[in-house]
């Protein structure tokens, strides 16, 4: 079983010491059962290349989740055409490890404050297809699902 690096680690300790709750997933099959929960992690990080999916694939499945949830794509390799993917295709953000701790920081933090954003308006009684609204999907990265587009009319 792989086991996550020393700073995946750190990463995740110290977040989960704010109430913040997050997984570094190395499978789609890992995603399945923590994004179907009620209350499923508020960030995911997830390796662009997973053995059994693609990071697409974790993308939809988070805006099927019941609250919402920010993905943050991580590959080792620099490749702008799989950035601008995952970007139109949903992610919060793309890493290229090795990252700074100010750079990590400064990306987590605000995934964070959006998804609480998003969680606390949910909590306020938005519309239940509140989470769908706030994702963009891979196959049509504009406008946002659900959302209208402004042509100008």
């Amino acid at each position: 079983m792989h086991q996550p690096t020393e700073s995946q680690r750190l990463l995740k300790q110290a977040l989960e010491g704010r109430s913040i709750k997050v997984n570094w997933l190395r499978n789609y099959r890992e995603a399945l059962p923590l994004l179907r929960e009620a209350d499923p992690p508020h960030l995911v990080l997830a390796e662009a290349l997973l053995p059994d999916g693609t990071w697409a694939d974790v993308i939809n499945l988070a805006c099927q989740a019941r609250k919402p949830v920010k993905v943050i794509v991580v590959s080792r390799l620099i490749d702008v055409r799989l950035y601008v993917e995952t970007m139109a295709g949903g992610a919060f953000d793309f890493l290229v490890p090795p990252v700074t701790s100010d750079e990590l920081t400064h990306v987590v933090a605000c995934a964070v404050e959006s998804v609480l954003n998003l969680r606390r308006t949910q909590a306020q009684g938005a519309d239940a297809e509140l989470t769908g609204r706030y994702c963009r999907s891979h196959q049509d990265p504009q406008p946002l699902a659900g959302m209208k587009e402004d042509r100008g009319a």
